[in-house]
């Protein structure tokens, strides 16, 4: 019995992990939107509870509600800018807040940086600025654009919650 519910879960997360590359790959947008609906019901949410290395947060405002937000991001630090990956378009909410708005902070590794001059980059100019690790999940996801954002002032530790 446990060997049958070992090979099942083994079987359901090889399902998923074809399915999302397949999504990924032709551009297959029902399968997209399920991966944004589950990782937003999800993955953003244990992803909230423990920042760091890999998961960088964006703080934001909606640009109709007035209300501010928390959304986890892959992104990278190159320099002066961090490039976030937008696997799911341009046209998602927090982009757009953060467009509309013209600033953000990120915090990441307990450090908050304010941005400035958020600008959609397409992923050719972005590559040459990724290190391998996200220049390959690019490549595999065929992510089509990047938000850039300059960093304004100097960092701050974030405040803890709790």
């Amino acid at each position: 019995m446990c060997l049958r519910l070992v090979a099942l879960v083994v079987a359901y997360q090889l399902v998923v992990k074809v399915l999302w590359v397949v999504a990924w790959r032709t551009h297959w947008k029902p399968g997209i939107d399920f991966f944004r609906w589950y990782s937003k019901k999800t993955v953003n949410r244990s992803s909230l509870k423990r920042p760091g290395k890999r998961v960088t947060v964006v703080h934001h405002t909606g640009r109709r509600s007035g209300r501010d937000y928390v959304t986890p991001v892959w992104a990278e630090r190159i320099g002066e800018s961090f490039f976030i990956q937008l696997p799911y378009g341009t046209d998602v909410d927090w982009c757009r807040n953060v467009l509309a708005a013209g600033h953000c902070t990120l915090e990441r590794d307990g450090v908050l940086s304010d941005t400035v001059a958020p600008e959609i980059v397409p992923a050719d100019e972005a590559l040459p600025f990724l290190p391998g690790g996200m220049r390959r999940m690019q490549q595999l996801a065929r992510v089509e654009s990047y938000l850039r954002l300059g960093i304004s002032s100097a960092e701050n530790p974030a405040k803890q919650a709790g």
